[in-house]
């Protein structure tokens, strides 16, 4: 059975500076911890006096670092926290942040806990195999691992920042080595509050994040999470925002990925909610979602298909009827949600799009291309060439990537998304045919993600991404492009990546690794605040890593190529519908991640987008948001 290490940290006797609710707070994760099943809870408590700074570090060091593969450490910090500016060149934002011990206001000392020795705590536990969760209710707690009543103190004069070069990730190539996850009660330039709750004093996230716990359970997605919290702690206090870092699609207290959509329905001040914009691609109103999650189950949810619906006796859907940047406000069709469920959050799969699907055209022998161009048909992001649903109104026909079938003599040879070639795919009967048409879907989600632009140019034009040479030889052609070359010896190429934010207000950035293979990642940047006129680096400052393919040979010539494209917006995003792994026939359907049901299922259509794009720009508000984007070649000379 799993166990639970948490580090329960609650101060509220500050000298000089008290505050009231912070171990009614930890007293109540305990509560509820206590009260979950399924896994042996091992707590360890720091109240007011007791927690130190170095009772607080003994505490992960010793007490959640005896967490090992299987079992989940939890550090939940109700105090203040604070902030400093700071030169370190792997700070997007510009300051550092800190939590405020109970001894880390003793004139003279240096007792605070800073978010880079944080960081590197936790995330030395979760490369031992275990799930680490942060937890912290405090001011500027959006980066501590890197009128109510505000949790956070000033800086003093005799805290000094750690030095820049302590790291906070291995220099590793790879992957970005196992991290912990954050839940912060706001962002790090903004202030946590606490206040009098049902005669109590609490502070408003801790408070919020229990009891979505109670709706929810400890199996929860942190996306789902996040949603319920961030809306309740918004509608409390409209200058507080929660923050999460890390995998949306995770179960809390477990780290294991569920499956399902990436896309959540909640209810908001503003009404109902998805968290899919015209960032996810989403051009026009008129698109619907299918309610595919049960109240308290969203960890569990999957696609729906026809049988799922006929069970659940018909299916609930939400009409968009106004796209933003980061989400899209919807109205519920045909039924009428109760009050019970404006209290959680729901699972939704998309099941009309207001975008045109992918033109395929088909040649070849007649028999093979009969059979190609039937699974062509009921494949619901794509449509045939010459079949008119390309372009429905005559709009927005940049946006449909045009694919080639060569098909005959038992072989399919797809083209035409811009990728690496692929090796001919296997087609000797219908599920061969079937396969075809998932790499075709799975290429028009990748490349319209390669494609994302905002037709209004404003906020891309303040937005950059450099490529900086560490080893290997590097030049640009004339096109643009970033050609980065193995050494003499054969050493991959290493590069810094920064995002440059030339606007005076801060943009939350995500970077994609685009890469030629039909894959899409996140895990470069995956979601930061960065200041005006500072910049993001990519891995946190450590090098990135380039490299061929794995089964492509490293060889004279041989060459890979990247798009690393910034998606910017002015709040959070949802990224997890741009995690898209690389192409292969041993990955289809929902093992690959699909946002809608594979082979349609006969709920998803195509609906035509309403309006025009007239003269001199957009016809309709297009959001603030914006992207900017490089091609990397990394070839072998």
């Amino acid at each position: 059975m799993r166990t639970v290490y948490a580090l329960l940290v609650g101060i509220d006797d500050y000298p000089k500076h008290p505050l009231n609710g912070c171990v009614n707070d930890v007293e109540a994760a305990e509560h509820w911890l206590r009260r979950q099943t399924g896994f042996v809870p091992e707590i360890l408590r720091l109240r007011d006096e007791r927690a130190t700074k170095a009772a607080v570090t003994e505490g992960i060091r010793h007490h959640l670092g005896r967490s090992g593969p299987g079992d989940t450490a939890l550090l939940w910090f109700s105090g203040h926290g604070s902030e400093e500016t700071t030169d370190d060149p792997r700070s997007a934002t510009g300051t550092c942040q800190a939590l405020v011990c109970h001894d880390s206001l003793d004139e003279g000392g240096q007792p605070l806990l800073q978010d880079t020795e944080l960081g590197a705590l936790l995330d030395g536990i979760a490369q031992n195999g275990a799930h680490v969760i942060a937890v912290l209710d405090c001011c500027h707690s959006g980066g501590a691992t890197r009128d109510a009543t505000a949790r956070g103190v000033a800086w003093q004069p005799w805290w000094r920042t750690a030095d820049p070069g302590v790291s906070r990730s291995a220099g590793a190539p790879g992957r970005v080595p196992r991290e912990h996850v954050l839940l912060a009660a706001c962002r790090p330039q903004e202030k946590a509050h606490e206040a009098l709750i049902d005669g109590l004093s609490r502070g408003y996230f801790s408070h919020a994040l229990l009891l979505a716990l109670d709706r929810l359970g400890p199996a929860a997605t942190y996306g789902a999470l996040h949603s319920l919290v961030e809306e309740r702690v918004r509608s409390a206090h409209h200058a507080q925002h929660p923050e999460l870092r890390g995998p949306e699609d995770r179960l809390f207290l477990y780290g294991d990925a569920a499956a399902g959509s990436p896309f959540l329905l909640r209810h908001t001040t503003a009404g109902w909610e998805v968290n899919c914009g015209y960032t996810h691609g989403l051009r026009a109103p008129g698109a619907e979602f299918t309610v595919i999650g049960a109240v308290g189950s969203i960890g569990a949810v999957g696609t729906i298909g026809q049988e799922d619906v006929r069970r659940a006796g018909g299916a609930r859907r939400v009409v968009v009827r106004e796209v933003r940047a980061e989400s899209s406000l919807v109205e519920p069709a045909d039924w009428r949600p109760g009050a019970d469920e404006r209290e959680t959050v729901h699972g939704v799969t998309p099941s009309a799009l207001a975008f045109p699907p992918a033109v395929v055209t088909v040649v070849g022998q007649p028999d093979a291309v009969r059979a190609v161009s039937a699974a062509v048909a009921s494949a619901p992001m794509l449509s045939l060439a010459g079949d008119g649903t390309g372009d429905r109104t005559g709009e927005w026909t940049g946006d449909a990537p045009a694919l080639l079938v060569e098909a005959g003599g038992g072989r399919a040879r797809v083209s035409g998304g811009g990728g690496h070639p692929l090796d001919p795919l296997p087609l000797r009967s219908s599920a061969d045919a079937d396969r075809v048409a998932d790499c075709l879907t799975h290429i028009a989600r990748w490349h319209r993600l390669r494609d994302l632009a905002n037709p209004d140019p404003w906020l891309s034009s303040l937005v950059r991404v450099t490529v900086e040479p560490l080893v290997g030889d590097f030049r640009y052609t004339v096109t643009g492009e970033a050609v980065c070359s193995y050494t003499r010896d054969g050493r991959e190429p290493r590069v810094r990546v920064r995002i440059h934010n030339d606007w005076v207000n801060p943009l939350w950035c995500v970077l994609l690794d685009l890469a030629d293979n039909y894959e899409s990642s996140p895990e470069l940047y995956e979601g930061d605040f960065v200041a005006g006129g500072n910049a993001g680096m990519a891995r946190r400052g450590e090098p990135v890593w380039l490299r061929l393919p794995p089964g492509r040979p490293v060889v004279r010539n041989a060459f890979a190529r990247d798009w690393l494209k910034a998606i910017v917006t002015e709040n959070e995003l949802n990224i997890a519908p741009f995690r898209l792994p690389a192409w292969s026939l041993g990955t289809s359907g929902a093992a690959r991640g699909d946002t809608v049901p594979a082979g349609g299922g006969g709920l998803l259509r195509f609906v035509p987008p309403r309006g025009g794009r007239l003269a001199g720009g957009p016809a309709h508000e297009v959001g603030r948001w914006g992207t900017a984007s490089v091609l990397v070649r990394t070839e072998v000379p």
